[in-house]
């Protein structure tokens, strides 16, 4: 391996320049020496802001001229499967945008293919980074709440209120919010609890919406609801929307832990975050007992703690915009783990194995809310 790093990036959307383009340009051991998209005024546009060398519209050129070591997919779901399958052949380390695949069978065969090859594989789990979310992981395996008996999440935006046609709501290419979010969501229970062997799912397609230039539509879901039980008996429910309105937000989402030892809520909007906890102990347990059976309003306990914020170490916080706390994926997370593990040949996380097991619940989600039941994995 040589010094510099040469990454090909298939996709040149403008979600790739701010979460990838940008990042690996400042990577100061990678080089970004391939650029393609189907688009290829697109593709031409990146190539001169970034000064990328070889630009294409056919990603099989990129892998075969490019004298790549590594390839970033940012493109449909649907097309994961054959560009990494085929970067794979040629022995390249591969990052893939979530979710990995259009199904659990692809993202199983990239997997395989990925670990035989022996390479890096990587799957863009970005809600693994923002400094809450690192905070939130280290105290529940500090043992903040101990066992956890019940998992709450939402996530709310309303960028699917635009009527507009969008390959992310077409059965054909995507798998809608479940897919959009709900993996990101379906990681984050995984990352922070257990595996999930079991889901219940309602889906919905709320908003009509036009086919393309390709045919009709074939809808598939703006809006989310899910139980899931995990290995560990924890219960979960989660809810996902794409059409909310909320304002100057941007997204608004939350996750709350109930545990054996106390209750941990986390919450994040594109304008701040906070945690928030508390410890609980039996003195404790007795006195909210007293509290909900007597007629009076108690709003202080002898041994009730409160919920409470949790600041974040600043050693978590350290070049994090705090205004914004999820522009810290653009900064230089992800893309710089993935080089790194790379050049220094240092385990990966989150893997493909990440994302065929987030696959597995999308896959499970969808045929639950087909048959009306729960499905077992």
């Amino acid at each position: 391996m040589s010094e510099e790093l040469r990454v090909g990036v298939i996709g040149a959307s403008r979600y790739s320049e701010r979460r990838h383009l940008s990042a690996i340009k400042g990577h100061p051991r990678a080089q970004i020496a391939a650029i393609c998209d189907i688009d290829f005024d697109r593709a031409k546009e990146m190539a001169r802001k970034f000064d990328i060398p070889l630009v294409s519209s056919d990603y099989r050129e990129v892998i075969d001229k490019g004298d790549l070591d590594a390839l970033i997919v940012v493109t449909p779901d649907d097309t994961h499967y054959p560009i990494t399958m085929d970067a794979l052949d040629a022995g390249l380390h591969v990052l893939c945008e979530k979710p990995l695949a259009h199904n659990a069978q692809q993202a199983s065969e990239m997997y395989n293919k990925a670990e035989l090859a022996g390479v890096k594989h990587m799957t863009c789990f970005t809600f693994r980074w923002p400094s809450h979310y690192r905070y939130l992981k280290e105290l529940v395996e500090e043992g903040f709440i101990g066992r956890c008996f019940h998992c709450h999440i939402c996530l709310f935006t309303g960028t699917g209120r635009d009527r507009g046609y969008s390959w992310r709501y077409d059965n054909k290419h995507g798998n809608g919010m479940l897919s959009e979010f709900g993996a990101h969501m379906i990681d984050q229970v995984r990352w922070l609890i257990g595996d999930i062997v079991k889901v219940s799912a309602n889906l919905n397609m709320f908003l009509d919406r036009p086919g393309s230039g390709e045919g009709a539509l074939d809808p598939t879901n703006d809006s989310a609801m899910l139980a899931l039980e995990l290995v560990n008996g924890t219960q979960c429910v989660m809810q996902l929307s794409d059409l909310a309105y909320i304002g100057t937000y941007g997204m608004d989402q939350r996750i709350t832990l109930y545990g054996e030892s106390g209750t941990l809520e986390a919450r994040a909007t594109f304008r701040g975050s906070e945690i928030r906890g508390a410890r609980t102990s039996d003195l404790g347990e007795l006195a909210a007992i007293e509290t909900f059976s007597s007629p009076e309003i108690h709003t202080e306990r002898d041994g009730v703690e409160e919920l409470h914020p949790l600041p974040i170490p600043a050693r978590i916080l350290a070049g994090v915009d705090k205004a914004n706390p999820y522009h810290v994926i653009s900064q230089f997370l992800g893309n710089y783990l993935f080089i790194d593990s790379i050049l220094e040949d240092r385990p990966i996380s989150p893997s493909f194995f990440d994302g065929l097991k987030a696959q597995e619940v999308i896959d499970a989600a969808k045929e639950s809310d087909q048959r009306g039941c729960w499905v077992s994995l």
